[in-house]
């Protein structure tokens, strides 16, 4: 009796986990279109080089060694170096095709969306140098808008309609970084030095990441996904200068990675 009930128990799973129903169709194959939102959370790292001109060139407010005002740019790369994080919506349109092969599922999927990011900060400092205790200012700031992402899909279907996967692949957003400067030239006794520079690419990064799609019935199903994405990094000039006789250009260098925590809904045409 043990040996029978055992056999049953054996067959009960074997058909319960089976990625086939009972009509023979599989039903993760195929095409699908859908709809997504969620959150995402960004950080763009930023680090300044000061762009300290030779010795005796009469920079803004930096000369390279032997001269003094080094130290100022010193301070300045070390006040141009952080991150900025920031969080937003997400959302938007997916669509892919599934081949289905017993409880294997593979394919590939596009998305399109709003990708809201924005962060800012503004770190100050005071020269140690030629002209001590004038102060400074620097202005970091990021956004993007959209994204886009174009992955592949392989999974397992842990039961009939429960689908768990793994994705990855290439991911695109424009990515804005602006950088400015300003001193207030030891308390005005002299003219202050400004500065700004701003880059606006469209980044080409990787994306990877994996959920789990429920079949709600022949044609819909929801998802559950999280996605980690990188977009490597830009070089923004910031020209600078005080007079016409006196110039330099700083140079931040920004990176920029997001995690993505997003729902959605499927259909199949």
């Amino acid at each position: 009796m043990r040996i029978r009930g055992a056999t049953a128990i054996a067959t009960a799973l074997v058909l319960f986990t089976s990625s086939a129903r009972a009509d023979g169709t599989l039903p993760f194959s195929g095409t699908y279109i859908g709809l997504n939102a969620g959150a995402a959370w960004g950080s763009s790292g930023y680090s300044t080089n000061p762009g300290c001109v030779p010795d005796n060139a009469n920079g803004v407010f930096c000369e390279q060694p032997p001269d003094p005002s080094a130290a100022n740019g010193t301070a300045v790369a070390a006040s141009g170096t952080g991150d900025l994080s920031s969080s937003g919506f997400t959302g938007g349109v997916q669509g892919g095709y599934n081949w289905q092969n017993g409880n294997v599922v593979y394919g590939g999927e596009g998305d399109f969306g709003a990708f809201d990011l924005s962060a800012s900060a503004s770190p100050t400092g005071l020269f140690p140098s030629v002209f001590a205790g004038t102060s400074y200012v620097l202005g970091e700031s990021m956004s993007t808008s959209w994204l886009a992402t174009l992955r592949g899909r392989l999974g397992y279907t842990v039961l009939p309609d429960l689908l768990l996967y793994a994705t990855g692949g290439l991911a695109l957003t424009d990515f804005t970084f602006s950088s400015s400067y300003s001193d207030n030239a030891n308390n005005g006794i002299v003219f202050g030095g400004t500065g700004f520079g701003e880059g606006s690419e469209v980044k080409v990064g990787w994306v990877v990441g994996g959920g789990g799609e429920w079949l709600l019935d022949g044609r819909w199903s929801i998802k559950a996904e999280y996605l980690y994405l990188d977009f490597g990094s830009m070089n923004v000039a910031v020209p600078t200068s005080n007079s016409p006789a006196f110039t330099q250009t700083m140079f931040v260098e920004a990176d920029l990675s997001a995690q993505v925590a997003r729902v959605g809904i499927n259909y199949r045409p």
